[in-house]
């Protein structure tokens, strides 16, 4: 048994021997904002100003966007053609020139110039879905609901995107708060695969709304790329920290040359309801 001046010595030396292995090592990195372009980007079902965003990829987790500005944009089918302008309010943003809904069956095609340097890809829009519409339950002993169930997580054949939007502004108690704390937006995935690190991921922080919240939920079909693509961003995101994470990798992508992200095309299904006292679960649902 060592004495106490013996463990002091011990120590030491294992702290010296520690130190010793310690070596500064500069990695050299990649400079992605000189050569990528960030593309998010997709054609819905729902007639409106489509809209498509480039972004320069951030070097650092805390750096903010950095806009990619004076590009051209087409899309395409096979019997029209769409321009795309960069939005002078919101650098980045390109709207198309006129309101249009994709339709379910076309394939669209993505043609972005800038600097003589092409970008291009191509998605086909997977026919639009109907679907159950989302559980929730009291939270405990409050007044306040919770979402407990959107879609199933998995599904071989079709993909899906769920949005759901919650907005409470109108309820009485809530009118003079700040929109921020009065609206929410939900995103929920059925996809073609159940990995692993996606049953156990870390638990996602449920959010809290009162009755009478207007509760918009929308499907969004996904051609098997798009779901892939979604897949990986959340294996390199939501799912991480869990018991199982992944190895880190590049994200698939149907954009060519210098283009990163996704160009999608979406056939959307919405309903829309009121959160009311009376719902399918009971209180201790989970």
């Amino acid at each position: 048994m060592l004495s106490g001046s013996g463990l002091l010595r011990l120590l030491v030396l294992t702290t010296l021997l520690l130190s010793a292995c310690e070596k500064d090592i500069a990695w050299p990195l990649e400079n992605l904002t000189e050569d990528y372009i960030v593309v998010d980007g997709t054609i819905t079902s729902e007639t409106k100003i489509q809209e498509i965003r480039l972004l320069k990829p951030a070097l650092n987790p805390n750096d903010g966007p950095v806009t990619v500005n004076d590009a051209g944009i087409l899309v395409s089918t096979d019997d029209k053609v769409y321009s795309f302008n960069e939005d002078i309010s919101r650098p980045g943003y390109y709207l198309s020139d006129e309101a249009f809904a994709g339709k379910p069956g076309k394939t669209y095609s993505l043609f972005i110039n800038r600097n003589n340097t092409i970008i291009s890809a191509k998605s086909i829009m997977m026919p639009a879905a109907d679907f159950d519409f989302l559980r929730y339950v009291r939270q405990g002993g409050t007044k306040l609901f919770r979402i407990v169930w959107v879609a199933n997580p998995y599904n071989a054949k079709r993909p899906a995107m769920y949005e759901i939007l919650l907005d409470w502004s109108a309820v009485p108690g809530y009118e003079n708060m700040d929109p921020l704390e009065t609206r929410a937006r939900l995103l929920y995935y059925t996809l073609p695969t159940l990995d692993v690190s996606q049953i156990f991921a870390p638990a996602m922080e449920a959010v809290l709304f009162p009755p009478g919240t207007v509760i918009t939920e929308k499907r969004y079909s996904l051609s098997a790329g798009h779901a892939e693509y979604i897949r990986a961003l959340l294996a390199e995101t939501n799912w991480q920290g869990g018991l199982f994470n992944s190895a880190p990798a590049s994200l698939p992508t149907n954009l060519s040359g210098n283009g990163i992200g996704y160009f999608g095309a979406c056939a959307i299904t919405t309903k829309t309801e009121i959160a009311r006292n009376i719902f399918p679960q009971a209180e201790n649902a989970e």
